[in-house]
């Protein structure tokens, strides 16, 4: 699903992104988060609404983990870092 030739235009384009957000302001309110966080958010209601259409309110899809990988690589989380291995300490 990475490599259609839509996904990028419409899911990871910051500026399509910008657009998504604004006409989810206009429904919603506005959204207290990191820039990189709206757009993670904004992509993944982007990719739903690409792939199935409108849903409602209470209806909820699993998302494809490669499309949640994608998307998370290129509007990484400030603060989620995910596994690490600890350091191991000189004596």
């Amino acid at each position: 699903m990475t490599r259609h030739p839509g996904f990028e235009a419409v899911c990871l384009n910051p500026w399509v992104l910008q657009i998504e957000y604004a006409s989810m302001l206009q429904y919603y309110g506005d959204y207290d988060h990191s820039t990189f966080r709206r757009y993670r958010h904004t992509a993944y209601r982007t990719f739903v609404r690409w792939c199935w259409g409108y849903l409602g309110k209470s209806v909820r899809v699993v998302i494809p983990s490669c499309i949640v990988e994608k998307i998370r690589y290129t509007f990484p989380s400030e603060q989620y870092q995910g596994f690490q291995l600890p350091r191991l300490h000189a004596l």
